[in-house]
């Protein structure tokens, strides 16, 4: 028992090994508590002068805006009228090869923008460089592809393993089973490997999503009995802007559940463990982890789920009128 917990505190402290590690190079996070801000300012105060404040603060740190920021950021301009600023944002999107429909086609509030001669003149650079753009793309459908099909190959290994597994547990041919899985996670880890190398780790730059969590089972599944997990590829992706925090956390979280043998660590979200509510003083140590990885705490987040749930269902009413 005493050798388990000493495990589970390895893992747990290889994540904070592993974000200062990087801290020195490329490294996302400023960036992230920025955004926090900017977004909390704008959906809790309504205060969209300063949202932009923060916005600008966040850009400057970085050589590419994620998408969801810039298309938040432009909507705070047009709506407090700073068209400087939204024509800065078609310019972004020209740099960064993103299509200008992303950010200007998901609110009618971008609708007076569309007959400027800005908005003619970056339309037509982006039909002058649509090569580009379908390369970009392209390792996106190509990455959700081969995913797809370790997918199928990953899955029809493991629910026979489980089946025969549960009913035989020491059978031969579960072993034989145990034995081809594993064979599947190397030939899965080679190919991923393979994949990152050539078109970098999937994220918004190679046509792909930092939210999406897409590679999670995979990297999660060959690599769980690695510590060194956190201080490699995926702990480098993270602070190069390209896994989002959410989607890091709940890596995290899976990956303390594998090395505690089902028994949850409080490590980014409030819970309960052998029915227990967290002491604040666990919850207090849950938002300083959270901070760390440039998440807002529980709470801030929760207003903001909120603010957006009642927007949502506001505008679901307005359509339906």
């Amino acid at each position: 028992m005493r050798n388990l917990k000493i495990s589970i505190l390895t893992v747990v402290f290889a994540v904070v090994a592993g974000v200062a590690a990087y801290a020195q190079g490329v490294n996302y996070i400023p960036y992230y508590h920025l955004v926090n801000r900017a977004k909390f300012v704008k959906c809790i105060h309504a205060d969209c002068d300063s949202a932009i404040a923060y916005y600008l603060q966040a850009f400057e740190k970085v050589d590419y805006v994620l998408q969801e920021d810039l298309q938040h950021f432009t909507q705070c301009a047009a709506m407090q009228g700073k068209d400087s600023l939204v024509y800065s944002a078609m310019d972004r999107c020209i740099a960064q090869t993103v299509p200008l429909s992303y950010i200007f086609l998901s609110d009618t509030l971008f609708d007076r923008y569309k007959n400027t001669e800005k908005w003619k003149e970056c339309y037509a650079m982006e039909q002058e460089n649509q090569e580009k753009y379908k390369e970009k793309y392209a390792i996106g459908v190509l990455y959700k592809k081969v995913l797809d099909s370790l997918l199928v190959s990953d899955q029809k290994v493991r629910n026979k393993w489980n089946a025969i597994r549960r009913a035989f547990p020491n059978s031969k041919k579960t072993k034989e089973l145990i034995r081809e899985g594993r064979i599947v996670d190397s030939c899965n880890q080679l190919v991923l490997d393979e994949m990152i190398v050539k078109y970098d780790y999937p994220n918004e730059r190679n046509g792909c999503s930092n939210y999406s969590c897409m590679i999670r089972e995979f990297l999660l599944l060959l690599h769980y009995r690695d510590t060194s997990f956190f201080n490699n590829i995926e702990t480098k992706a993270f602070l190069e802007g390209k896994i989002s925090p959410d989607c890091y956390a709940w890596k995290v979280r899976e990956m303390t559940y594998i090395y505690k043998w089902n028994i949850k660590e409080y490590t980014y979200s409030y819970s309960k463990k052998r029915g227990k509510k967290m002491t604040p003083q666990e919850k207090e140590q849950v938002d300083k982890n959270r901070y760390e990885i440039g998440l807002l705490s529980v709470e801030e987040e929760k207003m903001i789920k909120q603010y957006n749930y009642t927007e949502s269902k506001k505008s679901k009413k307005i359509k339906n009128k």
